[in-house]
């Protein structure tokens, strides 16, 4: 044998003790033996795989024997920790300013234009140079995708400015390690420091956010719904393939909300500012979170004798925001859940949650008085009963969002095969047909102590200050 070829050999069996003997030497028990081994090796690492798959991760498993049993694995290599590139603001060429927020502004992006002055190394020459041919027009199929960039405004006074600076360097150091489909992803950011003014992150491009495609429901909705024949007989005539359609997008939409939360959520990161106005949809439809700026990552030593956690009170949107949040005490997870529950049912209802509040007529009514908007009567029981448990005053009380996401999931199964427009009385038929049981409607709607609609009396002063801005 070939000198080469028997060192090949020797460090084959060195590598592979259990082969080391030839076959012919075996005894029929050892083979039967090592064919056992060898079989359960590889159920094993195919179950792994297919585990693996299913959580959407991607990573190399040995694939190597010793004493018939898995090599010590290999860290799992998270798909997610992609390397990002940095660019210089010099670099951009920066288009018209598509909307501003508190703190900064979002504008489009006209044109990347390298110079190779910024290139620290090979590698992040190499990454500059392939970012730049993906999204200034390549062959990629990324090419020519718009981009945007979220810069701090130059209008800003100290105090707001130094909070806008820790705003979008807390965002970029989320969006860092996220990726998710139906979260917002951060394509480059600035080579500066996070904490210098012109810090900037770049991003896809959203073409409408879901406030501004509730109102597109709405229109759609009112020139779908038929005649109105009064109180007893309700709408005739209505085109139902095209409201079914839409109920369905609007729980799909919902479903896709409740995604990306629990996946945050899984993350140890608590969103505290859902609202339509920080979710949008890109060129293909796809549903995205953005605006990480109040985000926060619970940490242990923020963790109370309750299990909650001592964070930062009045933050987010006063519209959505947890009774708990509002009066600084402490909270978890789960105020995202009573933030969820409010969208939904703005979703479902397309209409504004307390409008027409004050904030002092929201702190009395509900942050203290545990007021909550009203489901339609009409609605499925299921819809109703998950925004009662959302927005339970009682944290406690709460879901979370696996099971958010698993009843909205089973949900859009069991609608999108009826074909009808949903409603209490289809529940009953299609819980029968697939042998469920539906409760009470009756019993279960006693959860609701307080009926939220305003009457005219009780409508806020014309001079009070409504809460459509955010307290941060």
């Amino acid at each position: 044998m070939h000198p080469r070829r028997r060192r090949g050999r020797q460090q084959q069996q060195e590598l592979h003790p259990l082969q080391q003997t030839s076959e012919q030497e075996q005894s029929p028990d050892q083979r039967r033996r090592h064919q056992l081994q060898e079989q359960y090796h590889f159920n094993h690492l195919q179950q792994r795989q297919v585990d693996i798959e299913e959580k959407g991760e991607l990573v190399n498993i040995y694939n190597n024997t010793m004493n018939g049993l898995t090599r010590t694995e290999q860290p799992v290599q998270d798909k997610l920790a992609q390397p990002i590139p940095t660019l210089a603001f010099s670099e951009l060429k920066i288009g018209r300013a598509l909307g501003k927020g508190g703190f900064s502004v979002v504008s489009d992006v006209d044109g990347i234009r390298l110079d190779e002055v910024y290139d620290t190394s090979e590698s992040e020459s190499a990454l500059r140079r392939d970012f730049c041919e993906r999204y200034s027009g390549g062959s990629s199929s990324e090419a020519g995708r718009s981009l945007v960039i979220k810069l701090l405004r130059t209008d800003l006074g100290d105090e707001e400015h130094t909070k806008g600076v820790l705003d979008l360097a807390i965002e970029a150091e989320f969006l860092k390690s996220l990726q998710h489909p139906n979260i917002i992803t951060m394509r480059a950011y600035a080579n500066s420091d996070p904490h210098e003014a012109r810090f900037f992150i770049l991003m896809d491009k959203l073409v409408i956010t879901l406030e501004r495609k509730m109102n597109f429901w709405r229109k759609e909705v009112g020139d779908n719904m038929g005649y109105y024949m009064g109180p007893c007989l309700g709408y005739c005539c209505g085109k139902v393939h095209t409201l079914h359609r839409l109920w369905m997008d609007r729980l799909m939409v919902s479903r896709d909300i409740a995604k990306a939360v629990r996946y945050l959520h899984e993350k140890g990161i608590v969103y505290r500012d859902l609202k339509p106005d920080n979710v949008g949809f890109d060129v293909s439809g796809g549903l995205k979170i953005f605006d990480f700026g109040l985000a926060k990552r619970l940490e242990p030593e923020y963790r109370t004798e309750t299990e909650l956690y001592s964070l930062t009170g009045n933050t987010g949107s006063l519209r959505y925001m947890a009774p708990e949040v509002a009066m600084c005490e402490p909270y978890d997870q789960r105020v995202d859940a009573y933030s969820f529950g409010i969208l939904f049912w703005q979703i479902c209802s397309l209409t504004t949650p307390f409008q027409g509040f004050s904030t002092k007529m929201h702190a009395e009514k509900v942050v203290n008085g545990q007021t909550r908007p009203q489901p339609h009567q009409k609605w499925p029981l299921a819809w109703v009963q998950l925004q009662y448990e959302c927005w339970s005053h009682d944290i406690f009380q709460r879901p979370d969002f696996e099971h958010i996401h698993n009843v909205l999931e089973e949900e859009v199964v069991e609608w999108v095969d009826y074909g009808g427009i949903p409603s209490r009385a289809a529940e009953r038929r299609v819980a029968k047909r697939r042998g469920k049981t539906v409760r009470d409607a009756t019993s279960a709607l006693r959860m609701l102590t307080t009926d939220s609609q305003l009457t005219s009396s009780s409508r806020a002063d014309s001079n009070a200050r409504v809460h459509d801005v955010n307290i941060v």
